[in-house]
Parts: structure tokens; sequence; C-alpha cells
């Protein structure tokens, strides 16, 4: 852990060890709450989080604490239904024939994000119909909440781009905002994944080599990070924090790391993504449907 300290300024806390962010995330002092006003830096970052990702006075459901009862119920019925679509997918259907063929390198490399925002909207809406316009949203969505260009960022919010983005897609899965999440957020990390997959498959030996499975094991790829606020004063490896102390989660890294690879869905967590089983089922799909056409 790396702490970052300035009384009434700033006071964040960098980690990226995967067995510091696995202890961090069972210790209930840190968590989403997202309530605090000092320091000042670090209630900035938490407004332009939540700024970001909240829509029409409604926090997304990665941002919701982790003692809220109706989150924990929306996650575990999500979760279940998405599992219950798994095993399907997982043998290559019709539905992941664009994404096989962009594997094979026979759709442009422009056309992958849409391909994935397609078949993940088609999870929460049967009439889903993804476009340039739908992915560039999902976009500014995505880069948005840690963009280093934060002037960029304030003119987004203040010029109504980043609420009319949201707006569009929140139109395309009746305003659900665990859809929107998947459409706008989610949706890029199944992107990081194929193109990690792409390069696997793009070489004759490798291809042949690996199974499915292990194609799968060795594409998955993480958020970059995860914010949490402690809640109280405390210490935790050797580091002390403060009430309001902001943890910046870097799970993108952390996952590579050995021991880390349950983080990419923070798997067996309060916070484990709902898609945690059909996400490696449907790339492994992909996998399949792309191998058998060749």
């Amino acid at each position: 852990m790396k702490r970052t300290q300035i009384p009434g300024f700033i006071d964040v806390i960098q980690v990226d060890d995967p067995q510091e962010i696995i202890e961090l995330n069972h210790d209930a002092r840190i968590d989403r709450r997202f309530d605090l006003r000092w320091p000042i830096l670090n209630w900035l970052i938490v407004r332009r989080a939540l700024n970001v990702l909240s829509f029409a006075g409604n926090r997304f459901p990665t941002m919701i604490a982790r003692d809220s009862a109706s989150r924990a119920s929306a996650q575990a019925k999500l979760g279940a239904a998405l599992d219950a679509r798994a095993a399907a997918v997982r043998q290559g259907p019709e539905e992941l024939q664009e994404l096989a063929e962009w594997l094979i390198g026979s759709v442009p490399e422009t056309q992958v994000g849409i391909a994935v925002q397609q078949v993940v909207g088609r999870l929460f809406s049967p009439t889903f119909a993804a476009t340039q316009e739908s992915w560039d949203a999902a976009k500014i969505l995505v880069t948005a909440p840690r963009s280093p260009n934060v002037l960029r960022t304030a003119w987004w919010i203040l010029s109504g781009k980043l609420h009319r983005a949201k707006r569009l897609l929140a139109g395309m899965v009746g305003a659900d905002l665990a859809a929107v999440n998947g459409i706008g957020i989610a949706a890029h990390n199944i992107v990081n994944s194929l193109q990690q997959m792409k390069r696997l498959y793009s070489d004759l030996s490798t291809r042949r080599a690996l199974s499915p499975e292990e194609a799968v094991r060795e594409s998955l790829a993480a958020p970059v990070s995860l914010l949490r606020q402690a809640t109280s004063h405390g210490e935790i490896s050797g580091c002390p924090f403060s009430r309001n102390s902001l943890f910046v989660l870097a799970i993108g890294r952390a996952s590579k790391a050995p021991g880390g690879q349950s983080l990419v869905f923070m798997d067996e967590s309060w916070s484990g993504c709902p898609a945690s089983q059909w996400v490696p089922a449907m790339l492994e799909g992909v996998w399949k449907r792309a191998t058998s056409s060749r």
C-alpha cells in the first residue's frame, strides 16, 4: 500500500497487492458509502465518480454500499439469471458469430465494441440493437470517471454530453442501471479480454495447444481499479488509515499477479460481479465457434 496524505487536502491509499486487496474487501470498515466531504481532493474524486456513475438520482449498483439490502438482493437475482444462461452461451451459439469472425480476422477491429455491446445488451432487452452511437456513449461513460483529462470530463458534465450518453444507454435498456453498467462499463472489460484472446488465437501453435478453458483463463481482463472509502479509523497490513481515506484498488494490475485471479470478478466477496460465470462462458463460446470454423 502507498498512502498519499496532506491533511485537509488529500488522503488516498493505492493498493495493488492481491492479498491486501482481498483483505480490504473483507474488512467491513472499507465500503462504498461515499458520503465524505473532506479532504477536499477526496471529495472531488468521489464527486466525479458519482456524477458519472449515477442516473436520474440513483447510483449504479457498483457504487452502492455493502449494507444495502436492495443492492444485495438485486445483485443475487441478476447473478442467478446470468448463471442460468452460461451453459448455453458456452457452446458458441449463433449470437456469437460476429465476435468469432472478429477473432478470426474477417470483421474490422472497430466493430468489436459494438458486437460485444450487442451481446451484453440482449441479456437485458430482447430488442436491444447496438450502434456506433451507443458504443461512443459507452466510451464516454467508461472514460469519464478516471480520465487524467479533468477539464475534458468537466466539459462533458457541464455541457450535458455525459448526461446525454447515459440517457441514450438507459433508454435502450428500460433505465435498468445494472444493464447500463453492463453495456456502458463492463462491456469494455470484455473487449479487453477478447483483444488478449485474439493475440493468443493469431499464433497457430498457441491456438492448437490451448483448450477453450485455458484460452479464457489467459485472456480475462479485470477493470483498471475500484474506489473504496474508509468509514472509520484503523490500520491494515501495517498501513494506518483515517475515516474518509480513499482506497484505490488497482485490480487490473493485481489480477495478473500470483494469487490475483479471483480479483477479475471479485469472487466470493460482497461486491462480486454477477456475471462471473457468464463472461468466461461467453468468451469460451467465442473461442469454440472461431476454432470450429477452421
